[in-house]
């Protein structure tokens, strides 16, 4: 059974490779912050407009790479600065992009999130890459053991955790957002009354974001003795003040509760790997790329809080 196992995945590895002239060496490009084909100064919030393709697949380039939501009535669009012929796509799955043209829509895509845009030209075999950031914070999707001290769910700024949240020493950022007009420009911007997830037990600085689980059980985030197995989902209204201008943006959580760690289903294991990966997934180079955005789905983040004592 061994045997036939491992005969089926070296099949399998083989036909990528048969089906796809195109896969060699110079079209691995890795999906990574830290990658020179994406070079972005985070310190200032601000990135340089490049392609992250190698070779002769250089079709598919915006005017940056990272963008910020902005204060406006209508939504943010951004086009590609040459118009083709062909098909569009992104992963992870989030980023709302025209399949035909390439438009993407910042303001209804998921921030926080680094994307890899792919570009298959019409009546051709060659994949075309290259990452769209959209500024924002994320939340880790992890299993939090409360006996081993894993008691913080920090947020995660532009996809980089090397990157501090902005705002924070001159308490200009602000985490759970009510109806309030922060900006003066009235209430359409604002979130509905009764949003607010610190009113539902969630225990959040509104400085930096960050939670503290044992604290939220406790505030009765899962009900005033949680039962293995509970979960909730929040959205979180935040501004951040980046280039942003403080533009509403928002994020839905996750969380579960478990009184052991041997409790955590399976399904909500792979959930939780699979939303990691989501974010360092490799730049396949394949023209089979639209087959991988599938299973990539890192939104919300699974908050899974274990432990008895809290």
């Amino acid at each position: 059974m061994k045997k036939a196992y491992l005969f089926l995945i070296i099949t399998l590895v083989a036909w990528m490779f048969a089906c796809n002239p195109n896969l060699n060496d110079d079209d691995v490009s890795p999906d990574d912050n830290n990658t020179s084909s994406n070079p972005q100064n985070t310190n200032n919030q601000t990135s340089t407009q490049t392609n992250s393709t190698k070779g002769n697949c250089n079709l598919i380039a915006y005017k940056d790479t990272l963008f910020f939501l902005e204060n406006l009535k209508d939504d943010l669009k951004i086009n590609p600065l040459v118009k083709r012929d062909g098909e569009y796509g992104a992963f992870p799955e989030g980023l709302e992009i025209n399949e035909s043209h390439g438009e993407i829509n910042i303001s209804k895509s998921e921030s926080g999130l680094r994307y890899t845009v792919f570009f298959i030209p019409k009546n051709s075999k060659d994949t075309c890459f290259t990452h769209v950031a959209i500024s924002g914070v994320d939340y880790l999707s992890k299993i939090y053991l409360l006996d081993k001290g894993e008691k913080i769910a920090a947020p995660i700024y532009n996809n980089n955790p090397s990157i501090g949240i902005p705002g924070v020493n001159t308490k200009t950022s602000e985490f759970d957002d009510d109806e309030d007009d922060d900006n003066g420009n009235g209430s359409l911007d604002e979130p509905l009354p009764g949003q607010q997830v610190i009113a539902q037990g969630l225990d959040i600085s509104k400085i930096d974001g960050k939670i503290i689980l044992d604290n939220s059980l406790r505030k009765g985030l899962l009900g005033t003795s949680p039962k293995n197995g509970s979960t909730k989902k929040l959205k979180l209204f935040y501004r951040l003040d980046d280039k942003s201008g403080k533009a509403l943006n928002k994020i839905e959580l996750e969380f579960h509760y478990f009184e052991k760690e041997s409790d955590v289903p399976k399904s909500l294991k792979d959930k939780i790997f699979e939303n990691q990966n989501s974010h360092f997934n490799p730049n396949f180079g394949l023209k089979y790329a639209r087959i991988f955005r599938i299973f990539r789905k890192p939104r919300p983040p699974q908050i899974v809080i274990v432990g008895r004592n809290y």
